[in-house]
């Protein structure tokens, strides 16, 4: 059997692209303080140098969550699969897995001895809907819900609403 590897959809690149928005957006607030226009003023100068720092931290916070997205990786073998994680490796037996609970987008996987949680990555916002990002499963495009649907079906359980 060959082995089935699950990676972040390609979505998952544009926090990439807002991750250097913001960078940029902040950079020409800090030149705005520098070089003001008009009359300066101290609470409004403080008030943009501020917000250029929130912005730098949330273009950093972006950052990271893009590379820890994309160093996230499962792979499903005959009878086990690994979940790569920044910092982390764990193989799990398809016959430890005693069930799988749904609560959202958050998946908690029962094992004989504790529990293992997979999250979203990001998510795709349209208005006021959020939509999990999907996975490259062997680089074909699926939905999120994928890998735990053949997750469940490898360790012959049934995904359950709830957490």
């Amino acid at each position: 059997m060959e082995l089935i590897r699950y990676k972040p959809g390609e979505a998952v690149r544009w926090l990439e692209s807002g991750a250097k928005d913001m960078l940029r957006d902040a950079k020409k607030k800090g030149k705005q303080i520098m070089h003001p226009q008009g009359e300066r003023n101290i609470g409004k100068d403080l008030a943009q140098a501020a917000g250029a720092v929130m912005d730098v931290g949330k273009s950093a916070l972006a950052e990271l969550r893009r590379r820890q997205a994309e160093a996230t990786e499962y792979v499903l073998g005959e009878a086990s699969f690994e979940m790569m994680r920044p910092g982390s490796l764990r193989t799990l037996t398809y016959a430890s897995i005693q069930g799988i609970a749904k609560d959202g987008d958050k998946y908690t996987l029962a094992l004989e001895r504790g529990a293992v949680t997979i999250r979203p990555h990001a998510y795709i916002v349209a208005g006021r809907v959020r939509v999990p990002v999907g996975w490259s499963r062997n680089g074909l495009e699926v939905p999120y819900e994928v890998l735990l649907d053949e997750l469940a079906a490898r360790c012959k359980v049934s995904i359950t609403e709830g957490g």
